[in-house]
């Protein structure tokens, strides 16, 4: 009795390093993200895509996907890792808060307490996601119904001076 529960021991000793070793593998293996889980993608819950819909837009994300991904870790790279902690505390205690939008946004960019080198090195990136943000924005709602594009918001466009 006493050397099968050895061996039960053994091998499930076994399997669970196997395992561990297998994930910390597929960890190391994975790839950078595409950018599609982006929220710039996101469909407002109250919009049902028809499955011709969904292909469309399955075809932008994977068009402009990449593109996110690289502004994204542009702006990223900008950052301490002390900063994208920070972020993360202000973003989750913002929506905690109930804050949304510009005063969400304003209680996590107060939390980042950026250099003044770090504002520049953002300001050189932010204009060009923006632009990339609303060309997405566009795409989408042209692919909406009359009906579904009264749910879907697209930025405003900002006047010019």
């Amino acid at each position: 009795m006493r050397g099968l529960m050895k061996t039960v021991l053994c091998t499930g000793l076994a399997v669970a390093m196997a395992l561990t070793a297998g994930s910390v593998e597929a960890a190391k293996e994975k790839k950078k993200p595409d950018g599609s889980a982006n929220p710039v993608f996101a469909i407002p819950k109250e919009i049902t895509l028809t499955a011709e819909q969904q292909t469309k837009l399955d075809a932008i994300k994977k068009e402009e996907g990449p593109k996110v991904a690289e502004l994204t870790e542009k702006l990223d790279a900008v950052l301490t890792a002390e900063q994208k902690t920070a972020r993360k505390e202000a973003a989750a205690k913002a929506k905690a808060d109930g804050k949304k939008g510009k005063d969400a946004a304003a209680a996590v960019e107060e939390a980042l307490k950026l250099t003044d080198e770090q504002k520049k090195q953002r300001a050189e990136v932010q204009p060009e996601m923006a632009k990339l943000q609303a060309s997405i924005k566009e795409k989408i709602h042209g692919l909406l119904t009359d009906e579904q594009k009264a749910h879907y918001k697209l930025p405003k466009a900002k006047k010019s001076k």
